[in-house]
């Protein structure tokens, strides 16, 4: 089961890390006209999205490991 706060959290995080990897990189390759850059933050919030899954999942799983042993 996913904690839905902290999947939020880490969306958050990695939504604007991932967008400003993908507008940095259009714009190094000469992207510069607005579509582009859109388009660049498009596909950022669309790769955040299992990239926020696996993360939250792992962090679940690591949390839930660590309460049975202690």
């Amino acid at each position: 089961m996913m904690n839905f706060r902290v999947a939020s959290v880490i969306f958050t995080i990695a939504s604007v890390v991932v967008a400003g990897i993908f507008v940095t990189a259009a714009l190094v390759l000469g992207y510069e006209d607005a579509k582009s850059v859109w388009l660049a933050i498009a596909s950022g919030l669309a790769v955040s999205i299992p990239v926020t899954f696996m993360a939250t999942s792992s962090l679940v799983k690591f949390t839930a490991s660590q309460q049975v042993k202690s």
